[in-house]
C-alpha cells in the first residue's frame, strides 16, 4: 500500500531513511512543494522529529500558533511570502528558535551577515544529515520548546 500523501497543516511521523539518533523535538517545516515537503516530513519524522508542515507563511503562522516547536526549516521562496521575512517574524515571536533557511534558487544569495536568529543558509537539494547535526547540536527537544515565552513541559 502507498503512503497517503502529507497535506500541509499534517504532522505526522514516518519511517524513513533513518540518519541518526533520534531527537524529540517538534519541527516546523514550510515548503511550498507539496512532494518535498511530504519527502523532508516523513525523513525528519524518522529521525524523531515532531513536523509540523505547512506549505507557505500564513499556515506556518497558524501552525506555531496552535503548537510550539524549538525548531524550523523554511523555505524563502514562499507563494504567500518571503522565508527571511517568515524567519524574523517567528524568531520575535518564539524566542530562542532555531532557524535553517533553504532554497532552490541559484540566483538567490544567502546575506553576507545572516540574521541572528537563522543558523544556517542552505541550498537545495538540502542534506538532511547536515540538518540534523544543526539542530542536534541545539540538543533542542520538547522540554527547551518555548512558545509566546512560556515554557512548554
Amino acid at each position: 500500500m502507498m503512503p497517503t500523501a502529507l497535506r500541509s497543516g499534517e504532522e505526522r511521523s514516518v519511517p524513513g531513511a533513518g540518519l541518526g539518533p533520534r531527537l524529540q523535538a517538534a519541527l516546523l517545516l514550510v515548503e511550498d512543494n507539496a512532494a518535498l515537503r511530504q519527502m523532508l516530513s516523513w525523513e525528519l519524522g524518522d529521525l524523531g522529529y515532531q513536523v509540523r508542515a505547512a506549505g507557505g507563511c500564513a499556515e506556518a503562522r497558524q501552525l506555531i500558533e496552535r503548537q510550539p516547536v524549538c525548531c524550523a526549516l523554511i523555505d524563502i521562496r514562499l507563494p504567500d511570502g518571503d522565508g527571511r521575512e517568515l524567519s524574523a517574524e517567528l524568531a520575535d515571536r518564539v524566542p530562542g528558535l532555531e532557524i535553517v533557511l533553504m532554497s532552490g534558487a541559484h540566483d538567490l544569495q544567502p546575506d553576507p551577515g545572516l540574521a541572528p536568529h537563522v543558523r544556517v543558509f542552505l541550498r537545495k537539494p538540502v542534506n538532511l544529515q547536515r540538518i540534523h547535526q544543526l539542530f542536534g547540536a541545539t540538543g533542542a527537544h520538547p522540554r527547551q520548546c518555548v512558545s509566546n515565552g512560556l515554557r512548554v513541559p
